[in-house]
């Protein structure tokens, strides 16, 4: 136990930081079992208002007789197809969603969430574990329990604020919106794991004690 506790010692705060993204994983999966039908509600009255907005413009902006023959059309199409062409506008056909309703997108995108927390949560435990084994120095381990502790904690939460945002903004917008977020947590995770495989290769090859690599590893293991 005691050497164990030793070789995790200098990446024990990412271990904890994972734990807590495991934590909140865990309570965010909690909040959206018990208040998914309220959420999702207000994200389709939302989105019921834009839609109404946007009918109210078109008409503003539109002539009678105009008005009557593309609700004609609009009556047509809506039996074919099931849904209502009247409420579209050049503005809304940019709106790209994956499931034809940006309420349905924005409750994927915070189910999103609590799928990163987990997902990325226990990945990050178990590459600061490998990374906890290796001979890196003590300065570079704890530098890396940092970047895969803050990794694990701020990408999932762009996927709940991009949630949260996609119905007012529409889902390209919410994305653009959460890249100062996203962009990091991003850089944090690819760059702590590219560095953590390099360890790992040159230590296999056998080149750590080469003058290119020797600073980053301890000559005690």
């Amino acid at each position: 136990m005691n050497i164990l506790r030793e070789t995790l010692l200098d990446v024990h705060h990412g271990i904890g930081m994972g734990l807590l993204a495991l934590l909140l994983g865990v309570g965010w999966a909690a909040y959206m079992a018990t208040q998914h039908e309220q959420i999702h509600g207000e994200f389709e009255a939302q989105e019921m208002k834009m839609e109404q907005t946007r009918i109210e413009h078109i008409k503003k902006n539109t002539s009678v007789e105009a008005i009557q023959v593309v609700d004609a059309h609009d009556k047509v199409l809506s039996e074919i197809h099931g849904h209502d062409h009247a409420t579209e506008s050049p503005e809304a056909t940019t709106l790209h969603t994956h499931s034809g309703s940006l309420a349905t997108d924005a409750m994927q995108r915070l189910l999103r969430g609590h799928i990163h927390f987990m997902g990325v949560g226990l990945l990050s435990l178990v590459l600061l574990i490998l990374t906890a084994s290796t001979s890196l120095k003590r300065v570079w381990k704890k530098v890396l329990g940092w970047t895969f502790g803050l990794g694990a904690l701020t990408y999932p939460p762009a996927w709940i604020l991009m949630g949260f945002r996609t119905v007012e903004v529409g889902p390209g917008a919410a994305e653009a919106s959460v890249l100062w977020l996203f962009g990091p947590a991003v850089a944090l995770l690819l760059g702590s794991m590219m560095a953590l495989f390099l360890v790992m290769a040159v230590e296999c090859i056998g080149l750590k004690e080469k003058v290119l690599f020797s600073w980053a590893f301890s000559r005690e293991s």
